[in-house]
This record gives C-alpha cells, sequence and structure tokens, in this order.
C-alpha cells in the first residue's frame, strides 16, 4: 500500500517507527509486508485499523493505469460487497493526486537536496 505523508506522520503518533512500516520504491513510501501480509496485520485483524492509511480505507477500489480509472481489485473476493460510487472515485483520484505530487517532490529533493523556504 502506497503511503501519503500524512498517512506517516499518523502511523508516527501510535509510536510506529517508520523503519519497521514503511519501505521506499523508486520515489513511492508504501507499506511493508511481512510473511506476506501488511506488518500491521496480525494473521485476524489489522492493529492500526482506525488509523489505516487512506488506501487501505478505500480498498478494494484501485486506480487501473492502463484505463486510467477506479475500479474494484480482482484479486479481492469480497470485491462484490464494496460499492464503485462515485464519491469513491473522487476520493481515490485526490488520493493520487496526492500521492503523485508528493512523489515528484521527495525524487526533485533527492536530485537537489531539501528546498529551503523563506528564502
Amino acid at each position: 500500500m502506497v503511503l501519503t505523508s500524512h498517512d506517516i506522520k499518523r502511523i508516527e503518533k501510535l509510536g510506529h517507527d517508520p523503519r519497521f512500516f514503511m519501505s521506499e520504491q523508486n520515489g513511492w513510501l508504501r507499506l511493508k509486508n511481512t510473511m506476506g501480509r501488511c506488518v500491521f496485520h496480525n494473521g485476524t485483524f489489522c492493529t492500526i485499523y482506525e488509523h489505516r492509511p487512506e488506501g487501505c480505507v478505500l480498498y478494494p477500489v484501485v486506480y487501473d493505469k492502463d484505463d486510467c480509472c477506479a475500479m474494484r481489485d480482482s484479486e479481492c473476493p469480497q470485491k462484490h460487497c464494496f460499492p464503485l460510487s462515485e464519491k469513491t472515485s473522487k476520493q481515490l483520484y485526490t488520493l493520487i493526486s496526492v500521492l503523485e505530487k508528493e512523489r515528484t517532490k521527495r525524487r526533485k529533493e533527492k536530485r537537489t537536496g531539501p528546498t529551503t523556504q523563506g528564502r
């Protein structure tokens, strides 16, 4: 699951070190997986459910890059239980926009160094 900076801050406030739950891959910040599942899933339930990332809240609605649209994840066995509403689609498009902007900023800062505000 890809993380926004807001997701990361929210999880950090719970006392979790980003090194425990987050990895970076090609500019994307993601939840780590252990033994085939999210580090916050104990085999029965999500241990940070009330504070889970926005992408987890929206799941099983995901973004299809090929068709540039919201869709239900074909691999989710319970996908039929979740409506693909206009509201959910809009929330997903907003999330995608935030994730892309944050990634672009991180990649730019990696090349040029952090931006200094107020100068």
